[in-house]
């Protein structure tokens, strides 16, 4: 980024200070995709992957300007657990330093929030809990996510009389009467909060610019050392998903409605079956989660379906499922992704052993719950165990959508005419065309990425893939940069990253990618400012 695009940006923050301070602080739909925020686990509620706000990042530019900016340690890890974890980014934000670009990221007990640009820490939030979970049931990371803006309408609202007086404005609450979700002093604009998930089972909002407690707490799960996995929002409905039975807590999903006055909370009981969910659910519009279910015994009395595709609503009742007809991998985790294309919601996922599923939200596997859209031959090799399998959606400038997979065991598209970059015998990233004639889809694969070791779900942004290889305790991590069109490699860290990245998600904003390592060190890469 040269001295005129920095010009350029503070130019756009001033206008931003002087005709519209609002947006410093909750920033229409249309201010999001222009500061590239990244609120959501995924980027949205669908976890697509895709970075729809980034201008800077293209395949032209990558190459010769994307580098390693910055580093910064971050507590120490863990040592009885790796929980999964992703940085989140919040842009034109206001303190008195003056305006900030904000990463945020969580270890077991603290929140961080670190400077973009500079990768020096702005505050830290450190929640003590006297809890002590059992076995298999710590957290090295706590579920955090940042309550997407509303959108606005300026032109439905109503029209002074002349002559009126102004209606009088509710005075802001006092800190022990505030709400989560509810900014103080009201009004059309309202500074929002970052939401965490502590190991008690309390939902706390913090302020973005100082880590203060915005509100007194709530009560979300109903037990302490829980293993929550991830959260996800969807209007004014926080979702989360428990697995293992720690705490006493039953298998599941959660939701939360922070806009019921006693703050509602709904479970959808997954019993002796997982729900495979390590960065929490995906979301539809209309709230229903969609979830891929682990092994165990199918009990249709009760709703509950083992390896599966499901499909629940906000008031976490059973709305659909699809069983592949054929055994479906065994997988650690995998993070289906829902989006929108033309009339329909689409939903890619895993299909039976190594296969890839294109599904209906509407109907998931058709009126059988074993039909899909489309399902792909296998991708991986049948029978082996996956870690952690993600998926990113986009949309080229032709129009056409593009899936992308990372894969995190060997990948078999040898007798495809997909173009290959070498022997994948550990995992890498499959991009498929989504196609549609006379209603008919299919997936069709056009390249796989070179051999990556445990990939991070791929990220997208203008045209180019994000792809961490997170490496593992003998192989350490890279970060690469792929033509999303063609898959060629317009850059690669190399050996800049010393540790390995272990259940690490990157998120993407402002031309920059962000990740943690195995030792809580932050990575900034991108296009540099020049100061």
């Amino acid at each position: 980024m040269g001295i005129v695009d920095v010009q350029k940006k503070i130019l756009g923050w001033t206008i931003g200070a002087c005709c519209a301070g609002a947006f410093l602080f909750a920033p229409a739909a249309a201010a999001q995709e222009q500061s590239g925020d990244w609120r959501l686990t995924g980027a949205d509620a669908g976890q697509t992957g895709w970075q729809k706000g980034e201008i800077d990042l293209t395949p032209e530019n990558t190459g010769a300007k994307f580098k390693f900016l910055w580093k910064i340690k971050l507590g120490q890890p863990s040592k009885e657990a790796r929980s999964f974890s992703e940085p989140l980014l919040a842009g034109r934000l206001i303190n008195a330093q003056g305006f900030k670009d904000i990463v945020y990221w969580s270890s077991a007990d603290t929140l961080y929030a670190v400077d973009s640009e500079l990768g020096s820490m702005v505050w830290t939030k450190e929640f003590k809990s006297s809890s002590r979970p059992a076995p298999g049931c710590a957290v090295s990371s706590l579920p955090i996510l940042m309550e997407p803006p509303m959108v606005i309408n300026f032109n439905a609202r109503r029209r002074r009389v002349p002559g009126a007086a102004r209606p009088p404005e509710a005075p802001p609450a006092a800190p022990n009467e505030r709400r989560l979700g509810v900014a103080p002093g009201g009004g059309y604009f309202r500074l929002k909060g970052i939401y965490v998930l502590t190991p008690d089972g309390m939902l706390h909002e913090q302020v973005m610019t100082t880590g203060a407690d915005f509100a007194p707490p709530v009560k979300f799960l109903p037990a302490a050392d829980a293993s929550a996995s991830g959260l996800n929002f969807e209007d004014k409905m926080i979702y989360t998903a428990t697995g293992h039975g720690c705490g006493g807590v039953p298998n599941g999903l959660w939701a939360i409605n922070l806009a019921s006055p006693d703050y509602t909370v709904a479970s959808y009981p997954s019993r002796q079956v997982r729900p495979l969910a390590l960065s929490g659910p995906a979301i539809t519009p209309d709230g229903n989660s969609i979830v891929v279910t682990g092994a165990g015994t199918s009990d249709s009395s009760s709703g509950v379906y083992a390896g599966s595709v499901v499909s629940v609503t906000k008031d976490m009742k059973l709305a659909d499922w699809y069983t592949p007809a054929g055994r479906m991998a065994s997988y650690e985790s995998v993070s289906p992704a829902t989006f929108a294309y033309k009339e329909k919601q689409l939903v890619v996922a895993p299909g039976k052993d190594g296969s890839l599923a294109l599904l209906d939200a509407a109907s998931l596997g058709g009126a059988d719950h074993h039909t899909p859209l489309f399902e792909t031959p296998p991708v991986a090799k049948p029978g082996e165990k996956h870690g952690w399998d993600g998926f990113a959606i986009w949309q080229d400038k032709e129009g056409t959508f593009w899936a992308f997979a990372s894969i995190s065991t060997g990948i078999t598209l040898h007798d495809s005419a997909a173009k290959l970059n070498g022997p994948t015998a550990h995992g890498g990233v499959v991009a498929f065309k989504i196609a549609e004639t006379d209603g008919q889809f299919a997936l069709n694969p056009v390249w796989v990425s070179e051999d990556m070791v445990n990939p991070a779900p791929p990220r997208i942004a203008n045209g180019v893939v994000i792809a961490l290889s997170g490496g593992n305790p003998s192989t350490h991590a890279r970060l690469f940069v792929l033509n999303a069109a063609t898959g060629a490699e317009l850059y690669s860290s190399k050996d800049e990253i010393p540790s390995y990245a272990d259940r690490s998600g990157v998120s993407v904003g402002d031309s920059h990618a962000f990740f943690t390592d195995h030792d809580n060190v932050l990575y900034s890469f991108g296009l540099g400012l020049e100061h």
